[in-house]
């Protein structure tokens, strides 16, 4: 028997005039405002480490947290596949499709969670060294992602859990589950990292163990919430239990260009921090300290991405392009603005505002230096996130790909390395070259945007998809 379909309330894609600008709006603010509480948990982190008054433990974070953040990759990628696939299912109506696609994708995401628990965690040491870390830092860095992996099993899927209801235009439940596990995660931290209430002082140690019970919380109530249906999207266990071979190929046709781009974005970044580091542990620090500020406009623009892949997800599967148009071209117009602002404000008052962090004159000295020329990449940054999740969203998961292949071979190694270590510029070269990178990237991706192949997809992947087809 086919299922109730879901309420009106939760399909985005509605012509009568004004309604889809409102719907835009709708689903972007909760996004926006759940990529901003994790760039708070973030920045709360950093705060939480820059109080510890070490440089070791500020490099030691960094250099950890990046290895977690690899270790993300492929489940982003299975979260934009889950998005697009069912924000085109939920359009067209299909909402039997949507449960089918949502289903595959949680798990296989738990199957891949578990394995990366069981690799990793061994290796720590050797993945901290292979960052070109100094002796000092790579027992601390190590400790602290064995400790952040623990997460892994729950925290990890959770990306996947919260994209299904991202792609139904349900962004609320994800803002609500991260702000609970944001408070979760603040609390934790600074109890035991600095032993309030009687609990051990584990300093470094005490901001990875707030960090996996978070993430921990968040996913058991996310998978909470779809098995019980409660949020317009009920995944049963016999969903979540069994892999189909049909479903489960749609889900990794969109998501292993998504998975590369991903996962070469952070092996770039692994190399981009190695080049860093290089530049000695106080260059370390400083870079650190300004990669925790600039996340705030980097997760806002990540949140509207999200949100603009759902809303051009079920445009395409209405077959409603002009609105998928639309809402690009809101987006863009609306948070551009946003940003140039941000932008001004780092470029005048960033040398000031590091010094929250409480790190050392020479750290904070360059941090505000690099945070205002960071300043001049936030439009270009946040028009090519929002531009990457349009086109995946649409289910064009390559083009992204190729454009980040060809401007982080060219510019993000080429030209930082030679900014950075050839001409002698340091810290403030890695962050111009960055500023290229961005700029170039934004280019490339407003060209693939305007040829507008990315309309078609759909309609070819779901006669290649069809049920029952070979």
């Amino acid at each position: 028997m086919r299922p109730t379909p879901p309420p009106r309330s939760l399909s985005l894609v509605d012509v009568q005039a004004g309604a889809f600008r409102r719907s835009i709006w709708i689903v972007a603010l909760p996004a926006i405002v759940e990529n901003l509480l994790i760039t708070l948990v973030h920045f709360s982190d950093g705060l939480i480490v820059g109080w510890l008054h070490s440089e070791v433990d500020l490099a030691a974070a960094l250099l950890g947290g990046v290895f977690t953040w690899v270790a993300t990759a492929p489940f982003m990628a299975l979260a934009v596949a889950a998005t697009s696939l069912v924000s085109r299912c939920w359009g067209e109506g299909d909402y039997d499709g949507a449960r089918r696609y949502a289903g595959q994708a949680l798990a296989f995401a738990t199957l891949v969670s578990l394995v990366i628990l069981i690799v990793a965690w061994p290796l720590a040491p050797r993945l901290v060294q292979l960052m070109g870390a100094e002796p000092e830092v790579v027992g601390p860095a190590a400790a602290f992602l064995r400790i952040v992996l623990l997460g892994a099993p729950l925290g990890l899927p959770m990306l996947i859990a919260n994209g299904i209801l991202r792609g139904t235009g349900n962004t609320g439940t994800p803002m609500r589950i991260t702000a609970a596990m944001n408070a979760v995660n603040i609390s934790v931290s600074a109890v035991l990292a600095f032993g309030w209430f009687g609990a051990p002082e584990m300093g470094l140690l005490g901001v990875a163990t707030g960090t996996a019970v978070a993430r921990l919380f968040g996913g058991a109530v996310a998978l909470g919430i779809l098995e019980w249906g409660r949020a317009g999207m009920h995944l049963p266990l016999s969903e979540l239990i069994t892999l189909r071979r049909r479903p489960l190929a749609r889900v990794w046709r969109l998501a292993a260009p998504a998975m590369l781009e991903r996962g070469l974005n952070s092996v770039s970044h692994i190399v981009f921090l190695a080049i860093v580091a290089v530049l000695g542990t106080t260059t370390l620090a400083a870079h650190s300290i300004g990669i925790h500020v600039e996340s705030l406009a980097f997760m806002a623009a990540a949140g509207l991405s999200s949100a603009i892949a759902a809303l051009v997800g079920q445009s395409i599967g209405a077959q409603l392009p002009a609105l998928a148009e639309q809402a690009i071209r809101r987006a863009l117009f609306g948070l551009g603005a946003a940003m140039g602002v941000l932008g001004l404000l780092f470029i005048l008052f960033a040398p000031w505002g590091v010094k929250a962090f409480g790190a050392t004159p020479e750290v904070l000295r360059l941090a505000g230096m690099a945070l205002q020329i960071g300043g001049l990449e936030l439009v270009p940054m946040a028009s090519a996130i929002i531009l990457t999740g349009a086109l995946n969203g649409a289910g064009d998961t390559r083009s992204p790909l190729i454009v980040m292949i060809l401007c982080t071979v060219t510019i993000r190694f080429g030209v930082v390395y030679l900014f950075a270590v050839t001409f002698g510029w340091g810290l403030a070269g890695v962050w111009l070259g960055t500023t290229l990178f961005w700029i170039v990237r934004m280019a490339g991706l407003l060209w693939v945007v305007r040829r507008g192949g990315w309309k078609e997809i759909h309609a070819r992947e779901a006669l290649r998809f069809a049920p029952g087809k070979g």
